[in-house]
């Protein structure tokens, strides 16, 4: 039997080419992306909950509220498009101009914010496959070292050894299927979070230039 050079034998017996930690790094993977997608989850449904209010005071106003009762009810108000617009109508005194410069502002802020995890998803759900196939590359290769060393049932110890090696390609799948969803999913909310925040903005400065107009 040929031998393997000293180098090769010392990187079959190190604790980096044994495959399992490959798939204790992807169940870890697996936690924190369930995290991110249930926490994210529950934000967007929660903002979605706190934008009607928001609506509801604009519709108020764009109808012939008073701005300044308007100002003050948004300091109450939570959620995405409620932050965007209080921000923008601390500068209401500097004109509609000035307003919907600083919803720019905010609304990139807030844009930050939303997709705060959702490059970890993207992430994981690209390159968990990846990595599931690099434990299972691993896998084989300890499985026809064992192969090599062994003389009796050595068929069925390499069939083995290939078995185990697969499972990391389908934990690396199991990863990455949920997190591309979730993530293409997120991205969506994000989209139309940001176009009702757009769509409040636009009704704002309509009544801040009817305002300007009549003064």
């Amino acid at each position: 039997m040929t031998e393997s050079s000293p180098l090769v034998e010392r990187l079959l017996q190190s604790d980096i080419l044994q495959a399992e930690w490959v798939l204790y790094f992807l169940l870890v993977l697996l936690a924190l992306a369930i995290f991110v997608i249930l926490w994210k989850t529950v934000y967007f449904i929660r903002n979605g909950r706190q934008a009607t209010a928001t609506k509801a005071a604009v519709s108020k106003l764009v109808a012939g509220g008073d701005i300044d009762e308007f100002a003050q009810e948004l300091t109450e108000l939570p959620g995405i498009e409620s932050a965007v617009i209080a921000h923008a109508m601390r500068y209401r005194a500097n004109g509609p101009a000035a307003v919907e410069q600083q919803m720019a502002v905010a609304t990139g802020s807030a844009q930050q914010r939303m997709e705060v995890g959702l490059t970890f998803l993207g992430t994981v759900g690209s390159n968990s496959p990846f990595v599931g196939l690099f434990g299972t590359v691993l896998g084989i290769i300890k499985a026809f070292r064992d192969l090599a060393l062994e003389t009796e049932s050595a068929s069925a110890a390499v069939m083995a050894g290939i078995s185990e090696a697969l499972v990391a390609t389908a934990v690396g799948l199991l990863v990455a299927i949920p997190a591309v969803v979730a993530y293409n999913y997120l991205r969506r909310q994000v989209k139309k979070t940001l176009v009702s925040s757009d769509a409040l903005n636009q009704q704002l400065l309509f009544r801040l230039r009817a305002s300007a107009d009549e003064s």
